[in-house]
């Protein structure tokens, strides 16, 4: 900005605020001050900005969908701005079916609101609560205290962005699987790709019943919210170990066949060749992941059960066994898990036949029945020695670190329940956010 500009601002400021002294408290409070004059300035310019748009006036008769309209006059509507409310002076026109059309609606904002507050607020309640995010908002956009957001408009915000994000996946979806056109790619992986695959559960509101009261009584229960996280393949070689960086992230509340449809537009988003270049699929021993990823494989790819889980899964197991901290489970688990890294988990399996035929009891059967089977249906997963001299990772920490963060940082806080299109609407802002792509999704939805 010009130097001069800036030196007669201050001077605005210095007589508006006085003189700041050399302590840092004076500091502190002088900052503040400056936060509010420039936010007051910032309301000033918005409102040239909204001026400038012109009123939408397009002649004494404009044609829509067929329907002649003629012009009626003018009328004043206010709207939240990103710095405070804005006023627009709109032309306005009726047909004579009593239908009346306001053209700079229509262009700028029929749900009374800018794209700037809009983006800039979901900046906030995407990662926060919204009682502390409106909070932390107001505190930089509204310091004075005036027309603050209130939480049913952040709310409507957000439903509806995150309605428009799911329709913009679901016009992706429709554009590779039935259109067969290619999507443009954003932050490209060359080589190794990993595709790491979860859910999470979260919880809703299932149903309502409205009392005699008039107050509404709703069923709350849990529902999974799959997530993805599509990466980059690093190798470490100080730690000697492979990494996924780079993540790119899917999620949503749905059943497991739309949500691979989604995952596939993924892979086609980030890899350079999706069709040929090796991916490695990452996930937990979940029957409805496994039993899916054979439609995005190539001949190239790689099932990888998660090593970390099947440890876990086989200390369980023990537990059940033999009792926690027992010395017969720490005969067993440590070994047990030794073998399974060192790419010997036939071994283990065998191990856990001849316990089968000795148990005397149908509950020790059952259990280990359970874990035999997940051993045998995950065996060619567990080729761990390979993996690592192939440099790939052996753990999907990357999707269950996104089902903490992605999800649960702002999903499952305490007492925190969802209706369902807010669940899956804040699901697409968080991945959209996640991801690093929120700008050009925000861009392209304005552009619609």
């Amino acid at each position: 900005m010009n130097e001069s500009i800036v030196g007669k601002l201050f001077e605005l400021f210095k007589e508006q605020y006085g003189a700041t002294t050399a302590t840092a408290a004076s500091l502190f409070d002088g900052q503040r001050d400056l936060l509010s004059f420039v936010m007051g300035i910032g309301r000033g310019l918005e409102q040239q900005l909204i001026d400038g748009l012109g009123t939408g006036y397009r002649g004494a008769i404009l044609e829509r969908e067929g329907v002649r309209y003629r012009f009626k006059g003018y009328r004043r509507r206010q709207m939240q701005g990103l710095f405070g409310k804005v006023e627009l002076k709109r032309a306005y026109y009726v047909a004579g079916e009593g239908q009346t059309y306001y053209p700079l609606d229509c262009e700028v904002s029929a749900e009374g609101h800018t794209p700037g507050l809009q983006y800039y607020l979901a900046l906030f309640t995407g990662q926060n609560a919204y009682e502390e995010a409106l909070e932390q908002f107001h505190r930089i956009f509204r310091p004075e205290g005036r027309d603050e957001i209130s939480m049913r408009k952040a709310l409507d915000m957000d439903y509806q962005l995150g309605e428009g994000l799911e329709g913009l996946r679901q016009q992706e979806i429709r554009q590779v699987l039935e259109q067969d056109r290619g999507i443009e790619k954003q932050q490209p992986i060359e080589e190794t790709m990993a595709v790491s695959i979860d859910a999470t559960k979260v919880r809703e509101k299932l149903g309502q019943k409205r009392l005699r009261n008039g107050r509404k009584r709703y069923t709350i229960g849990f529902k999974d919210v799959k997530i993805a996280a599509v990466s980059r393949v690093c190798w470490d070689r100080r730690r000697g170990e492979a990494s996924c960086e780079d993540s790119s992230y899917v999620s949503a509340v749905e059943e497991a066949d739309e949500f691979f449809h989604r995952i596939w537009v993924e892979m086609q988003r980030r890899g350079v060749e999706p069709e040929k270049q090796r991916i490695v699929f990452l996930g937990d021993g979940a029957e409805w992941i496994w039993n899916r990823v054979k439609d995005l494989r190539n001949s190239k790819s790689i099932e990888i059960l998660d090593f970390y889980h099947a440890a876990d899964y086989l200390s369980k197991t023990c537990k059940e066994l033999y009792g926690e901290e027992t010395r017969e489970y720490y005969a067993h688990y440590p070994r047990w898990t030794k073998l399974l890294y060192r790419g010997k988990a036939n071994v283990v399996i065998e191990e856990f036949r001849e316990l089968l035929a000795g148990a005397r009891t149908d509950e020790r059967r059952k259990l280990l029945r359970l874990q035999l089977g997940y051993l045998q249906d995950n065996v060619r997963r567990m080729d761990y020695p390979r993996y690592r001299r192939m440099q790939l990772p052996i753990g999907s920490g990357t999707v269950e670190s996104a089902c903490k963060n992605v999800i649960g940082g702002r999903m499952k806080l305490g007492g925190m329940t969802w209706s369902p299109p807010g669940a899956d609407g804040m699901a697409q802002i968080r991945a959209s956010q996640k991801s690093r792509r929120f700008e050009s999704d925000f861009r392209t939805l304005l552009a619609a």
